[in-house]
This record gives structure tokens, C-alpha cells and sequence, in this order.
């Protein structure tokens, strides 16, 4: 046993090396994700400010807008996992896709209505769809089995990191430079400059694994129903476990968005999001380690504890620090549970189907982002905070008491 799994890791040094115990393609995936998340959080972090202060738009229609983007992502995130396991081609995918997210990032600095802010967000996570799915997928391909929580977990704690920085940076700028609506439109234009950097790294620093199976070279439709059966019914319901929870898991806009509804000013917003990801970057890390370790869904279901205990905190917030502390409790959530998700799918998935079976997952997390988008926005109009995170808590219960009968796949 030691000999064969010894032999699997020779073969993958012998292809990519290793750097600090993990192939050095995880390491420069993970590089990519720091600079794309360093300017996509500026877009989360301004988000509440520029569709309700400056647009003039309501809290459901920050809602209904991060819902519909969120999936219409997701759903391309599912067509490009298809496409990525036909082509048998994961780089070309997510140089497209990080390419044209350089494009879209600058024009939410020229939105003046919010029919062109709504086209901007939707360009913008549509682009992000069609990266997403190929570069987990690519991450899977190229993992050791013993090391997929690791390796996720590193992607999501560079990612995390990366949304960090680009908070405080664009904290700082607002801080050195104003709130005004026309620095925030030039801190939007900025943002599409990290991006390039991330195209740069993928096109230099990446090479097309050789060894993935082409789905394009069989005959007739290139995913079968015993492709589908493979995947097992311990999938299927643990797919079910996650849309319930993704039916709780609401936009980080609206974490934004609690804070200045109890006098945050608009300066400190992205301190809100950078507080989230503070936590967020080392739990992912770690709990990808022990994840490996232990069955991942002892994991899930303290994320899950996580983001109860989180909603009830911002449902009773009544000063700032309150809602910080929400925040730093979703953070530890969102790090416990995102690298997990996508390493559990990867246990279950045949090779040949990782792309597809990563692209269903985010065909789920499309839906229930979307109806907890529009739940979250609809209940804040009409019932206020309070409410809203209260029903959120109690979704969240329902999937934390669900993943407790979820089987993990033996490896």
C-alpha cells in the first residue's frame, strides 16, 4: 500500500514538483485566486453603498441583483465542468474566463442606472463561471488523493488572503482619499489591474495536464447515464444537504450592508469584509489539513454550526462591534466549509467526470444562493434584520442536522 501510494507521488513530482508538500501547480492556483479575489472583493464590498446610496435601489433589489449574478455564475460554472471534461482542456477555460474578468471589472465605474450596473454584475460573474469549474477541476486532476483537502484548502486560504488585502486596500484608499461616489468609481476602474496579473500567471506559470481523459473522442453525447450512476447516491444526497445550506448562505454584501445600518460610514466597508476573510484565510488552511485526516463532514458541520451561530449574532446586533463579531464567526464558516465542499465532491467524482461532477455541485449552489439572495432581500424589506437572519439560522439547522448522516466515499 505504501509502495503504490509512494509511486503515485513520484509520478506527480515527476510532472509538476512539489512545493512546501503540494504540487507546485496548487501553489500557483493559488497565487491566480490571491490577485482575481483581491479585486472582485472590491466589487462585494461597494456593492450595498453603490446600489442603494448612489443608485437609489432597495435592499430586495441588492438581493435579487447578487442572487441573479450568483447564478447565472453557477450555472455557467456547470456548463463550463462539462465543456472542460469534453475538451479534456482545463488552462484554456481559465484564461478565458480570468481574461474577460479583466474586461468587465471597469465598467462599474461608468455605471449611472442600475439596467447597466445589473449587465456589469452579471458579465462579471458570468466570467467568473467560466474559470471557476476548470480550475477546481484542474486542482483535482492534479492532487494525490491523501492530499485534495490540503490542496483545496490552500486555493481557498489564497483566495480568502487575497480578499483580505484588496479590503484593506481599498479601506485605505478611501480612507486617504474620501467616500465620494467618484472615488469609488475610480477604485472600481482600478480594480481590472490585479486581474491581468492573475492572465499573466496562468498563461506563463501553467501547463495543460496531459493525462485527462478527452470526452470529445467518444461516440454520441459525451456524458452517459452510467457516468451519472457512478457518482452513487451518498452524492446525491449530500448534494441535497448542500442546497439547503446554500439556501442560508446570503451575499457578503448584506454583512456590508448590516454594518452601516447601524451607522458603519462608508469608508470602513471593505474593513467589514476584510475582517470576514482575516478568519476565513487560516481556517481554510487548516481545516484542509485535517480534513485529509478526519471525515470531512465533522467539518461541513461545524461550518454549519459556525454560520448559525453567526446569523443569530447579526439578528440581534444593536451596535457595530456586535455585527463584527458576526462577522469574524461567518468567516470562520465560509473557511471551514468552501475547500471542504469541493474536496468531498472530488471524492465522489470518477476521474473521467470531475469537471462534471464539480459543475453539478455548482448547478445546485446556483439555485439556493439564488432563492437565499432573494429571501434575504425580500425579508429585510419587509421585516427588517432581525427577522431575516433568524430564518437564515434555522435553514442553517436544518442542513446542520442533514449532514450528519452524510457518507463519505471510501478512498
Amino acid at each position: 500500500m505504501n509502495s503504490k501510494k509512494n509511486r503515485q507521488l513520484s509520478i506527480l513530482e515527476d510532472k509538476s514538483g512539489f512545493v512546501f508538500g503540494l504540487p507546485r501547480l496548487i501553489w500557483i492556483v493559488g497565487v491566480v485566486s490571491f490577485f482575481s479575489n483581491s479585486s472582485s472583493v472590491i466589487i462585494t464590498a461597494f456593492s450595498a453603498e453603490f446600489i442603494i446610496n448612489i443608485l437609489g435601489a432597495s435592499p430586495a433589489a441588492l438581493g435579487y441583483i447578487r442572487g441573479l449574478s450568483e447564478a447565472l455564475s453557477y450555472l455557467v460554472k456547470m456548463a463550463s465542468g462539462v465543456f472542460s471534461d469534453w475538451l479534456g482542456k482545463r488552462k484554456i477555460l481559465m484564461l478565458i474566463g480570468y481574461f474577460c474578468a479583466a474586461l468587465a471589472k471597469p465598467m462599474f465605474a461608468f455605471c449611472n442606472g442600475l439596467g447597466l450596473y445589473v449587465s456589469a454584475q452579471v458579465l462579471e460573474r458570468i466570467t467568473n463561471g467560466l474559470r471557476d469549474t476548470p480550475r477546481d477541476a484542474l486542482i483535482a486532476d492534479c492532487s494525490p488523493k491523501e492530499l485534495k483537502g490540503a490542496s483545496f484548502g490552500v486555493r481557498q486560504s489564497c483566495a480568502f488572503l487575497g480578499s483580505m488585502v484588496g479590503s484593506v486596500v481599498g479601506f485605505l484608499i478611501l480612507q486617504r482619499m474620501g467616500g465620494s461616489e467618484f472615488v469609488i468609481r475610480m477604485v472600481y476602474l482600478a480594480a481590472a489591474i490585479p486581474i491581468f496579473v492573475a492572465v499573466a500567471l496562468i498563461h506563463f506559470g501553467i501547463k495543460e495536464p496531459v493525462n485527462i481523459t478527452r470526452l470529445k473522442d467518444r461516440k454520441g453525447f459525451p456524458i452517459k447515464k452510467t457516468d451519472v450512476k457512478q457518482l452513487g447516491k451518498n452524492f446525491w444526497y449530500y448534494i441535497a444537504v448542500c442546497f439547503v445550506f446554500m439556501c442560508s448562505r446570503y451575499s457578503e454584501s448584506f454583512l456590508v450592508y448590516r454594518a452601516q445600518h447601524l451607522g458603519l460610514q462608508v469608508q470602513y466597508a471593505p474593513l467589514v469584509l476584510a475582517l470576514m476573510y482575516l478568519f476565513n484565510s487560516p481556517t481554510s488552511r487548516i481545516v484542509g489539513n485535517w480534513s485529509d485526516k478526519h471525515e470531512r463532514k465533522l467539518f461541513l458541520a461545524f461550518g454549519f454550526c459556525m454560520m448559525l451561530v453567526s446569523c443569530v449574532v447579526l439578528a440581534f446586533a444593536s451596535e457595530i462591534w456586535h455585527v463584527m463579531v458576526g462577522v469574524a464567526i461567518y468567516g470562520i464558516h465560509y473557511g471551514a466549509t468552501q475547500g471542504t465542499f469541493y474536496a468531498m465532491v472530488s471524492d465522489y467524482s470518477p476521474p473521467h467526470i470531475k469537471g462534471t461532477s464539480i459543475g453539478i455541485f455548482n448547478l445546485v449552489c446556483c439555485v439556493g444562493m439564488c432563492v437565499s439572495n432573494a429571501i434575504t432581500g425580500e425579508l429585510w424589506k419587509h421585516y427588517g434584520a432581525e427577522t431575516t437572519f433568524l430564518v437564515n439560522s434555522a435553514i442553517t439547522f436544518v442542513a446542520a442536522v442533514g449532514v450528519m448522516f452524510v457518507r463519505q466515499r471510501k478512498l
